[in-house]
């Protein structure tokens, strides 16, 4: 039986291999994607998915360490270490790792000098180049010109988080500064192309107005390749070699068991899902979270606890819920259009204008900007119809704690939290008691003040958030679902079960007053495919809470089956005799009689 290996905490391919810690072997295919891409290529993906170790692996090979990719000690093979997978010619490596330049309140030109200065010292030429501190592009140039001299070789120049400066600055008065600070520093590279052998960026977004392009127009974007789509990120296949590989080494401790058990189902719901290429079939898995759930040994939000952006949950939280549309970011995430509908139109990402407040900033967003952002930063992500969503439990749970701050205590999200996942798996089971209990402890933590005269808000809010968590099991989600005779107010779409909610106040005939509109107007026949099980739910508000309700079965024409059930009535046990109480049959159509 072979031990648990030992996992990296460092995104130092060198110290990896010679530890000998945990690595999932990307190597041909990076060499792949090196030898086929280009001179100068541009690659992105989400915080924490893999892109430092990637260009630490490229600088590995780049620089001849071919020993650190055989076998030595019990270390296994990497493909690039076979004949013919890499070349291995030493090339001088610069890398420029961008994240965390401070502004000193005239830009980040002295952070971009240091930097430079940093990199000579580690390629031991400090002292045989021309260093200006207050000029960092001519630092730039004379560094790769000493470096190619003395080594009478092209430069490989490895640039990791390339638009951290961006990010980091976005709403800040010195934001067209710096902007205009790193596309001087990254215009060398063109520049200098003739000296360079092979360019690679890394960052998180692609921003095309900011004058960087202009100035880098020589580079490829590979971001949304579907052939190199699971450069960094796991696949099922690679993760299915690595539980075998660690399955019985696993201690099961107290904090392992129940929904926090490390599984490879577990994996499964809380880690994968991701696609960068519209093409791709395959989803990949966020790699962070999978070496810290093995650190851990259980499940958890690690990636969504290991930092943010700090705008996008700014975007997310103020001044939306205030100033703009109430309910506009919950429905932007929870029932996004195709991705063909925006174009993913990076656009948006432009900078913004500069010396306003972070507020005053923030209003000049809208959520048609919003979403790209949060596609390009891991919280969408393309679903196999090619629609936006979140990818998995782990993002889901993040955004809907996120929405929640602005109305609710940090008690009351921790609730909120574990009443949405009851009320899911109401839904996965046809308990429409259950139900509306959750809904009903959902609505008593929201507070009066905030929706005062809008209770049908506050219900449609409770219901966008909780199809929020459960992307993955409720696949069709829409508020006002227009139909030729009007408009439905709710529509839930999942396994083989549609149900359309309508919410009534007045008296306890209300619900059966739904339940006739629901009837008269057709909603049922307005549905976009055929489904086993069509529901219709009236819901009667009284008092801050559902206090009766009326649940129909009908036949995809929209006609009634049998009698409804009502809150006065014996729910069926399984779902069987639900689909037994209105004869549905299992081809998907149910009788009409």
């Amino acid at each position: 039986m072979t031990s648990l290996p030992r996992v990296p905490t460092t995104s130092d391919f060198r110290r990896i291999r010679r530890e000998n810690r945990l690595y999932i072997d990307k190597t041909a295919h990076i060499a792949a994607f090196l030898n086929e891409g280009g001179d100068a290529l541009l690659f992105t993906r989400p915080r924490r998915f893999g892109k430092s170790l990637m260009l630490s692996t490229m600088a590995a090979m780049y620089s001849g360490n071919r020993e650190l990719f055989g076998d030595d000690a019990d270390r296994p093979e990497l493909a690039a270490y076979q004949e013919g997978v890499w070349h291995w010619d030493t090339r001088p490596v610069l890398r420029l790792d961008m994240s965390g330049l401070q502004d000193t309140g005239s830009g980040i030109g002295p952070a971009l000098a240091d930097l430079v200065y940093v990199a000579a010292r580690l390629m031991n030429i400090q002292e045989q180049f021309y260093f200006q501190r207050d000029n960092p592009v001519i630092s730039l140039v004379d560094l790769i010109r000493t470096v190619t001299a003395r080594w009478d070789s092209r430069i490989v120049i490895l640039v990791d988080e390339y638009d951290a400066p961006i990010l980091e600055h976005m709403h800040q008065p010195q934001s067209a500064v710096i902007r205009q600070q790193l596309a001087d520093f990254y215009g060398v590279f063109k520049r200098e192309g003739e000296q360079i052998e092979k360019l690679v960026m890394t960052g998180v977004t692609r921003f095309v107005k900011t004058g960087l392009w202009s100035r880098l127009n020589q580079v490829q974007d590979w971001t949304d390749s579907l052939k190199f789509h699971d450069l960094v990120g796991f696949t099922d296949e690679e993760l299915d070699a690595l539980w075998n590989r660690v399955e019985d080494q696993i201690p099961v401790t107290a904090c392992q068991q129940g929904e926090f058990s490390l599984s490879r189902h577990g994996w499964q719901e809380w880690y994968n899902g991701y696609r960068f290429a519209p093409a791709a079939t395959e989803p990949i898995y966020n790699p962070y979270a999978i070496v810290c759930s093995l650190l851990r040994g259980r499940l958890g939000e690690y990636w969504s606890d290991s930092g943010h952006m700090g705008v996008v949950e700014s975007l997310l939280q103020e001044p939306w819920m205030k100033t703009k549309s109430r309910h506009s970011i919950p429905l932007y995430l929870t029932r996004p259009p195709s991705v063909h509908a925006y174009a993913l139109n990076f656009d948006w990402l432009d900078p913004l204008v500069p010396g306003q407040t972070p507020e005053q900033m923030l209003l000049q967003w809208s959520p048609e900007q919003l979403v790209p952002l949060l596609y390009q930063t891991g919280y969408l992500t393309l679903t196999a119809e090619e629609q936006l969503a979140p990818p998995n439990r782990e993002i889901a749970t993040y955004l809907s704690h996120v929405l929640l701050k602005p109305w609710l205590e940090p008690d009351g999200v921790k609730r909120a939290l574990v009443l949405q996942g009851q009320l899911v798996a109401s839904l996965q089971s046809l308990d429409v008691p259950g139900l509306v209990a959750s809904f009903n402890s959902l609505l008593h933590l929201l507070p009066h003040q905030r929706f005062r005269g809008e209770f049908p808000g506050a219900c449609n809010l409770v219901l966008d958030l909780t199809v929020l968590l459960s992307r993955g099991h409720i696949r069709y989600h829409q508020m006002e679902r227009s139909g030729l005779l009007g408009d439905a107010d709710t529509t839930l779409g999942w396994d083989d079960v549609y149900m359309v909610i309508e919410f009534k106040s007045g008296t306890r005939e209300s619900a059966r007053s739904g339940q006739r509109q629901i009837e008269r107007k057709a909603y049922i026949r307005a549905l976009p495919e055929i489904s086993r099980l069509y529901l219709g739910l009236a819901l009667h508000t009284d008092g801050r809470q559902v206090a009766a309700w009326n649940c129909q079965g009908y036949s995809p024409q929209g006609v009634p089956l049998g009698k409804p059930l009502t809150d006065q009535d014996a729910w069926p046990a399984t779902r069987e005799e639900l689909y037994q109480r209105w004869a549905v049959r299992n081809a998907g159509v149910a009788d009409e009689s």
